[in-house]
């Protein structure tokens, strides 16, 4: 119903503004770019929401708002049983006041606590903040299952910025190693190909592309794999120079300052707006990288609807809909225009696709075209 899409845009308006006010004139004329061009069909749906108590302005003889500002009642948002036990457990403490609040964002990570685990994490807290500098340079695996309920993936599971709030300084805890997976060509080359994820990975591995390039790619080892967080691990693994280098193939694998010395270097990842992002930073380390022509079937298929995906939590991309990528790079630019609104998977090419791109870089594209260089 269009009453429903106008009260649902106007929440979104008054999100985190005091009085839940908006301005009606501004307000009544984005309504018609924004949902329906029609002020008749507007101005019915805005009468509706005021009977039902939704919103208040003053009317005009035929419905229209005439006072200045229209005020809107957002749904009261339930807060959930476990944010609420923590918060019990957080006023019973005795801590001070900034630190309760300081933790009180943990709550919403901590999911099928019992009220006594919540007491046991709270002091295990206590207890890291006081002793952390005995620890700092540890794992953060080890230091979390040593305070935090014997749970190696706990401490990493809470917010950061609460915990440094707290005073427990995460950041002084080693990550667990990066590794990266090659295969392929390991000591002749012709090209190094930084793959984002192990499936396709794994398709060039046994395709004729791996006799003449170097495949590179992580199996997200530690929590990325359940996040599929695959890419991100490989840009922090070359962001740090720092990865233990696993061989997929025959011979002895190069080194990792090795590889991304390579003069032919590309990436190949998910035409998303992460996949983007991802080679944003590869090329902030990297700088004479370039996007591999194996995006020229996904630039194919994204134009073709049954071959594309909206960013929707269904496919695991919901949160992409709202990050920026700010590029000066024209073709970083072009891809990000491609794939503003649907996304293709790399998976989608083929094996033959992948020999017959491998090894090249994509030229510069626009929205409609793209040829790989010969």
């Amino acid at each position: 119903m269009l009453e429903n899409r106008v009260y649902a845009w106007l929440c979104r308006k008054v999100r985190g503004r005091e009085g839940g006010r908006v301005q009606t004139k501004p307000t009544v004329a984005k309504l018609r770019t924004d949902i329906a061009g029609d002020p008749i069909e507007i101005r019915k749906a805005l009468m509706a929401l005021r009977s039902e108590g939704k919103i208040e302005y003053s009317a005009g003889s035929h419905g229209e708002p005439i006072s200045a500002f229209i005020r809107v009642f957002p749904p009261k948002v339930e807060v959930a049983a476990h944010v609420t036990a923590w918060r019990d457990v957080l006023e019973a403490c005795h801590l001070p006041q900034e630190d309760r609040l300081a933790l009180e964002p943990l709550g919403s990570a901590l999911y099928g606590f019992a009220t006594s685990d919540l007491e046991c994490l709270l002091a295990g807290l206590v207890r890291l903040r006081g002793e952390q500098a005995q620890v700092h340079g540890q794992s953060d695996f080890n230091v979390s299952a040593a305070y935090l309920m014997g749970s190696s993936k706990l401490l990493s599971a809470l917010d950061s910025r609460a915990l440094q709030a707290f005073g427990i300084e995460v950041n002084r805890f080693t990550v667990r190693p990066s590794y990266i997976v090659v295969g392929g060509n390991t000591q002749s080359p012709q090209s190094v190909i930084l793959i984002e994820n192990p499936v396709p990975f794994e398709t060039a591995v046994v395709s004729k592309a791996a006799e003449h390039h170097l495949l590179v790619c992580t199996f997200g080892f530690g929590l990325s794999a359940a996040g599929n967080d695959y890419g991100n691990q490989l840009a922090g693994a070359v962001e740090t120079g720092k990865a233990y280098v696993l061989n997929r193939s025959r011979g002895t694998p190069p080194r990792l300052n090795e590889i991304l010395g390579h003069p032919n270097i590309y990436f190949w990842g998910d035409l998303d707006i992460a996949g983007m992002q991802i080679f944003k930073r590869l090329a902030a380390k990297v700088s004479h990288i370039k996007l591999s022509a194996l995006y020229q079937p996904m630039i194919n298929a994204i134009e073709r609807e049954g071959n594309r995906h909206p960013y929707v939590a269904a496919v695991g991309k919901d949160g992409q809909a709202r990050m920026a990528v700010h590029t000066s790079q024209d073709d970083v630019q072009s891809m990000l225009t491609l794939c503003r609104q649907f996304a293709v998977d790399q998976e989608i090419v083929a094996a033959d696709e992948i020999v017959q791109h491998a090894g090249r870089a994509l030229m510069h594209c626009s929205y409609r075209t793209c040829a790989s260089e010969t």
